[in-house]
């Protein structure tokens, strides 16, 4: 492991930074080509497979690798740390969920800026290590992958709604309904049976490295690439990760800050080994944030799997979003897409319902400042010595609230209370018990 020596370089204001990637595929890629103007100088992954071997999915680290052959490529990301400390300014986390808090930590006590994708880490303990190192370290610029952030829908959402274009908030509704989607985490319950099943690792495939922190089991293919996020061991589930996109225009409109209440209710077939092993196919959670400030307190509810009521005015002749929020107000009815796709400087979807309502509303100037993109915004912030808006202080109650969530889901039919004052369950030892897990020795968090 590293020697934790402080390398940390300052960015000129002309230079481009020196950028090391963990995980390039999927995500990693579109990652590594919105920072391409920078300087990437090494990239890690774990499963190299081609195209032959995985026929129709896209971002494939080997094909992604290939198109920057100046950046040196790695298996272990602790031997890429180590060995380039001094030609490294940032590093970008874009693993699979469990292995985001030790790969990103690290990187901070080594100096590095750092970009971590969403959820922030795979549990509450984890999070909340994250964002003692960004307090510890605040020269360093953090960001989480909520991309939507930086966009023009949700910084307009923000402004609206402060701005009272729909009135009070009364009650809010978060979804993601797109089960085709979801198809590529979703695994059916059934497959528990193969856990212990013996398969053959592709040699692209290092596996004990993608276990990283996360206990011991066998190669499958269930697992990979992609459907690693619906067991419990590596990810956290369509709340933690489509969560954070949706969650996030109203948290940052409203303040909400912690819930003080949370329950949930699952499909009935998500009991025994399923809940041992897997997250639920379908989930319900209730969430009700106190009053803060002027505003009144407000229940807000997640549907996993689920539509929500489509508000009135509504013009049915258009698909409703497979994803997103809905804002009841006492003036209307504020309703928004999934924002992950949304652009910043181009407004894409969040509508004002009933049509006199979005007619008559006069809308406000900017106020919030509008970045070039979420990525360049972190590396700007980092040039800068400052924090971006997505850093991991605010990207940390983000996820530990979708987290919230999950642990909800492993309680269905319980109704949790949450001190928001020492942010633990007051009426479950339980409860409190899952904010965080065992780690493989040789993969604990650095203190």
């Amino acid at each position: 492991m590293p020697s934790w020596a402080r390398s940390k370089r300052r960015i000129a204001a002309n230079d481009k930074a020196n950028i090391a990637f963990i995980g390039i595929g999927n995500y990693g890629a579109q990652n590594l080509t919105e920072l391409a103007r920078e300087n990437i100088v090494a990239v890690c992954d774990v499963d190299w497979r081609t195209r032959a071997q995985l026929p129709g999915r896209g971002g494939l680290a080997s094909e992604v690798a290939a198109k920057y052959p100046q950046a040196k490529r790695f298996d272990d990301w602790r031997i890429m740390l180590e060995s380039m400390d001094r030609q490294i300014d940032a590093v970008v986390v874009c693993t699979a969920d469990h292995v985001h808090a030790v790969a990103a930590i690290t990187a901070m006590k080594m100096g590095k800026h750092v970009y971590c994708e969403k959820p922030l880490a795979h549990t509450i303990g984890q999070v909340r290590a994250m964002t003692a190192a960004a307090h510890k370290y605040p020269q360093q610029a953090t960001q989480t992958g909520i991309v939507g952030h930086a966009s023009e829908d949700v910084r307009r959402i923000v402004e609206w709604v402060r701005d009272g274009a729909i009135g009070k908030i009364e009650k809010i509704d978060v979804w993601q309904s797109d089960w085709t989607a979801g198809q590529r985490y979703t695994s059916p319950y059934d497959e528990i049976a193969h856990v212990q099943d013996q398969v053959v690792v592709p040699a692209e495939v290092k596996w004990d490295l993608w276990l990283g922190p996360a206990p011991e089991r066998p190669y499958n293919p269930m697992y990979l690439p992609l459907r690693w996020r619906n067991w419990l061991d590596f990810g956290t589930g369509i709340l933690g990760d489509h969560g954070p996109h949706f969650m996030d225009p109203v948290i940052w409109a409203l303040d909400l800050g912690y819930p003080d209440e949370i329950s949930a209710d699952t499909d009935p077939g998500y009991v025994g080994a399923a809940r041992q092993q897997m997250f639920a196919r379908y989930s319900h959670v209730n969430y009700h944030f106190p009053a803060k400030g002027a505003r009144a307190a407000v229940p807000l509810k997640w549907y996993g799997y689920a539509t929500p009521e489509i508000p009135k005015g509504w013009n049915k002749s258009e698909p409703f979003p497979t994803g997103g929020g809905i804002l009841h107000g006492t003036k209307g009815t504020l309703v928004f897409g999934p924002v992950y796709n949304s652009k910043p400087g181009a407004p894409k979807q969040v509508w004002l319902l009933p049509e006199e309502v979005d007619r008559e509303y006069k809308r406000p100037d900017a106020t919030i400042a509008r970045p070039q993109s979420h990525w360049l915004e972190w590396i700007d912030a980092a040039r800068d010595g400052k924090q971006p808006s997505a850093n991991w202080q605010y990207g940390g109650l983000v996820t530990e609230i979708c987290l919230l969530g999950n642990i909800a889901i492993q309680h269905a039919g319980t109704t949790l209370r949450f001190d928001p004052k020492s942010r633990s369950f007051t009426n479950s030892a339980a409860a409190n018990s899952m904010f965080d897990h065992g780690t493989r020795a040789r993969w604990k968090l650095p203190t």
